[in-house]
C-alpha cells in the first residue's frame, strides 16, 4: 500500500524501527512543509529502474537500476540476470526496452547498461564521496519484486555505519569485490534490492545498493553500498585509485604484531581468514596471502577469529612462533619473528 509520509510524528516512529519498508510515492509533493522524507523519495523514484533477466532457484531473476544519463545509461549490480538473452529495463512510466551492456567493474561488482531511450531525469554522479558516517539515508529499489511497470518502488530507512574496504565473499565462492564499501543500518540485502540507490535526505545519490553478499561461514549477509565517487569514476572510465586506511594491525595491547588483518565482518566466531597483510610485516616477509586461514598459532589451535586474538596477545615482540594457515588444500608451516608496536 502505497504512503506519504507526511508528519514528524511518523519520523520518530520511523526511528523507533529504522527497517521498515515504505512506499515510494512519485507524487510526493514538495510544498508540504511538514514532509521529512516526501522530497527525497519523490526525487529519486523517477530515476530508478526495474530490471529482469534470467534467474535460478539459489538467484533472482530481477534487480533495481540507476539513471545516471540523460541518453540511456544504466548503473546496476552484478548478478546472474544478466545472462539473460533479453534483458529487460522498466523505467519509472512504465516503457519497457531491451538493455545491453557496455562493461563491467569487477572490484565494484558493478555493471554499466545503455538503453536506446531519452532519460531526461538522472543521477547527477558525484565526484567526491557523499555521506558521513552517522547520517541517516534512504535505501530505494524493487526488493522482492513488490513493483511492477509504474508501481512505487519501496524505500527502507537507515544510517551509514562505515566507510570501509572489504574482501567479500557471495555464497561458497569468492567475489573480487576489492574496493571501499559503505556499511548501512539497513536492511539491503534482499532479492532485487542490489542496483538500487542509497539518497540523503536531499535526494543526492550516496551509493548503489551492491551485490548480494553472504558470508558461507555465518550464514550472514552484508548490508552495504558502492560509493558514489566510485561510480562516478566507472562510469567515466576512470581508474579505481583508493585511498583507504590500513586495516588494525596489532592485538591492541601494545605489544606485538604478525601485520596481518583478519575478516571480522562474519563475527568474532568466525574463522580466521586473512583479509590484509601489512607491506613489511613480519607476515608480509613469510608471503602469508589474503584468504590465509589461520590454522594454528604458538602451537596452539585457532577455531575461531577470538582464539587468534586470544594468542596473538600472549606474543611478545622478538620471540619466534610457529603460525599455520591452509591455503587452498595446502597447509603450510611458517616460523615468524612478532615486530613491536
Amino acid at each position: 500500500m502505497n504512503c506519504v509520509i507526511s508528519s514528524r510524528r511518523f519520523a520518530a516512529r520511523f526511528v523507533a524501527f529504522p527497517f521498515l519498508s515504505i512506499a515510494l510515492v512519485a507524487s510526493a509533493r514538495a510544498d508540504e512543509g511538514n514532509s521529512v522524507f516526501a522530497d527525497a523519495l519523490a526525487y529519486a523514484q523517477p530515476r530508478c529502474v526495474k530490471l529482469y533477466g534470467a534467474g535460478t532457484n539459489v538467484e533472482a531473476g530481477y534487480a533495481t537500476g540507476l539513471i545516471v544519463s540523460g541518453d540511456g545509461l544504466i548503473l546496476t549490480a552484478q548478478g546472474i540476470y544478466l545472462a539473460a538473452e533479453r534483458l529487460r529495463v522498466v523505467l519509472p512510466d512504465g516503457g519497457t526496452y531491451d538493455a545491453k551492456i557496455v562493461r563491467r567493474s569487477e572490484p565494484l561488482q558493478a555493471v554499466l547498461l545503455k538503453i536506446d531511450a531519452k532519460t531526461p531525469e538522472y543521477f547527477d554522479l558525484s565526484k567526491e564521496p557523499v555521506g558521513e558516517k552517522g547520517d541517516w539515508i534512504l535505501a530505494v529499489s524493487n526488493l522482492f519484486k513488490v513493483a511492477a511497470n509504474k508501481e512505487a518502488l519501496s524505500a527502507n530507512l537507515g544510517v551509514i555505519s562505515l566507510r570501509t574496504r572489504v574482501d567479500a565473499r557471495h555464497r561458497t565462492q569468492d567475489v573480487p569485490y576489492d574496493a571501499d564499501m559503505l556499511l548501512l543500518d539497513a536492511i539491503t540485502s534482499n532479492p532485487g534490492a542490489s542496483g538500487g540507490a542509497v539518497i540523503d535526505m536531499d535526494g543526492k545519490l550516496v551509493g548503489m545498493i551492491g551485490k548480494l553478499l553472504e558470508s558461507k561461514n555465518t550464514n550472514t549477509r552484508i548490508n552495504y553500498a558502492v560509493p558514489a565517487d566510485l561510480l562516478f569514476k566507472f562510469v567515466q572510465n576512470e581508474p579505481l585509485e583508493v585511498a583507504v586506511a590500513p586495516p588494525p594491525t596489532s592485538n591492541g595491547n601494545g605489544k606485538a604484531t604478525l601485520g596481518i588483518g583478519v575478516f571480522t565482518l562474519g563475527g568474532k566466531r568466525s574463522p580466521a581468514y586473512v583479509d590484509r597483510v601489512v607491506p613489511g610485516s613480519p607476515a608480509a616477509k613469510l608471503g602469508l596471502k589474503k584468504d590465509d586461514l589461520v590454522m594454528q598459532l604458538n602451537g596452539e589451535t585457532v577455531k575461531d577469529i577470538r582464539d587468534y586474538e586470544r594468542i596473538l596477545a600472549t606474543l611478545a615482540p622478538g620471540v619466534e612462533v610457529t603460525i599455520i594457515v591452509k591455503r587452498k588444500s595446502d597447509v603450510l608451516s611458517f616460523q615468524i619473528v612478532p615486530a613491536g608496536e
